[in-house]
């Protein structure tokens, strides 16, 4: 490889191209126009989640009697036991239940989806790939026998996880069995029309796919839900002190932006990891009274990184459309909902913030730990779902003000972090239409 120029530097010799290659990878391409047609769906299910979560859960923070006490006023003044016995109380929890089955919803939704994206990279048909993906979907339900609440809880965590398995399975072992000729030789009545013609010599094809398919999943769900799950794996083999170290938990943040600039979702490839540590922490500090700093919580409370990208743009860039980006992406951001912006600023792939939307998140995380290691913030040890908004979700995960407050130092540490970057792009872009096709194009 060549050395940089002293006009060019290291950016624009290294990490341009780089990112430049990535972006060809047709299986990167595939994941991130998945996403991009999933977008108006993402949001509409992380509002109805944060309904369910906060607004319609009985135990949530509007319902119950820790929080507003609504539920309270709306059962006719019920409190404690007598209110968790009431009608009411059933009712909201069904509502709360039945919001939870997005979770599954949305990775259904997104395996169609990206099923037939592959099929269209990989040159197979769409729609009977896309038959094989929901066979094992529907064999996968079959397995758990709690009911359709259980699968939920599960693709909670491992449902990207799952997406991607059998998505992934599925085309390419329909694509290689459509190329075996002894599986494209089937029995045919004489006068069948061309379309049955052709579905019917898939038919061996269909079925040897559908098999592999099922198998993978059964296997898949046998070991977790019986043998070993990876969590377990991963508890047997490292500890809990390591998993508390700040630089541990720095390089775990990093894996997960690193990841969703990859167009990958960091959350749930890095759930294991997360399952075998964070959630028990979570856990101890709620029941056991602990101590422990890095819990599920804290990281969700992390994720407030890109809200200071999108102020500083809103507030420093010159470039109108990304200013409209920003502003557009803004109230989606307060939810913590980062996908949109994820996606239309770009920064997936996107050599021009690569660098401070990695060391935002572990600036947050080393300044997190600080202030609750000397005693400034309290541990997080209240449940809070992912989609709470922006301080209200630090005040109910820590049961403190101050929680707010520590998102507030993270906010503004991170709106300094992005600065120095966003005035760079105007100075190496100062015009408005090419500042933006190249964001586009890279």
């Amino acid at each position: 490889m060549e050395k940089p120029s002293p006009k060019e530097g290291i950016f624009e010799a290294y990490l341009i191209p780089w990112s430049r290659r990535l972006l060809k990878i047709p299986y990167l391409k595939a994941l991130r126009e998945t996403f991009c047609i999933m977008m108006p769906l993402i949001i509409m299910l992380a509002l109805l989640n944060m309904a369910g979560s906060l607004v319609l859960n009985p135990l949530g923070p509007v319902m119950s009697d820790e929080g507003l006490g609504l539920g309270t006023f709306l059962s006719g003044g019920l409190h404690g036991q007598t209110y968790r016995d009431s009608n009411f109380f059933q009712l909201m929890m069904n509502f709360a239940d039945f919001i939870n089955v997005i979770s599954f919803l949305y990775y259904l939704a997104f395996s169609i989806i990206f099923t037939g994206q592959l099929s269209r990279i990989w040159r197979t048909d769409k729609m009977l790939s896309i038959l094989c993906t929901l066979t094992g979907y529907v064999f996968l339900l079959a397995i758990f026998k709690d009911g359709l609440e259980s699968v939920s809880l599960y693709f909670k965590g491992r449902g990207f996880f799952i997406s991607l398995l059998i998505s992934t399975v599925s085309v390419l072992s329909f694509r290689y069995f459509c190329r075996v000729g002894l599986l494209r030789t089937a029995p045919m009545a004489v006068g069948l029309s061309p379309r049955l013609r052709y579905s019917m010599s898939r038919f061996m094809s269909l079925g040897a796919t559908i098999l592999v398919c099922c198998s993978l999943v059964f296997v898949w769900i046998l070991f977790e839900k019986y043998l070993s799950p990876l969590s377990t794996v991963i508890q047997e083999n490292f500890s809990m002190e390591l998993a508390q170290n700040p630089a541990v938990a720095m390089c775990y943040e990093f894996c997960r932006c690193l990841l969703w600039w990859l167009g990958l979702n960091g959350n749930g490839l890095t759930f294991f990891w997360a399952e075998a540590f964070y959630l028990p922490a979570q856990a101890a500090n709620a029941l056991e009274g602990g101590r422990y700093i890095f819990t599920r919580e804290f990281f969700d409370a992390v994720s407030i990184s890109l809200l200071g990208l999108a102020i500083s743009i809103w507030v420093f860039s010159n470039q109108s459309r990304l200013r409209s980006i920003s502003a557009y992406s803004f109230p989606t951001l307060l939810l913590s909902v980062n996908e949109p912006f994820l996606f239309a600023l770009p920064i997936v792939l996107n050599p021009l913030f690569l660098v401070p939307y990695l060391l935002a998140p572990m600036a947050n995380v080393l300044l997190g730990y600080l202030a609750i290691d000397c005693g400034i913030v309290p541990v997080f040890k209240y449940a809070v779902d992912s989609t709470a908004p922006v301080f209200l979700g630090g005040i109910v995960g820590t049961g403190d003000i101050m929680g707010a407050v520590l998102q507030l130092v993270w906010l503004s540490v991170d709106i300094i972090i992005y600065t120095p970057f966003v005035i760079v792009f105007n100075l190496l872009h100062p015009d408005d239409d090419s500042s933006y096709k190249e964001v586009r194009d890279i």
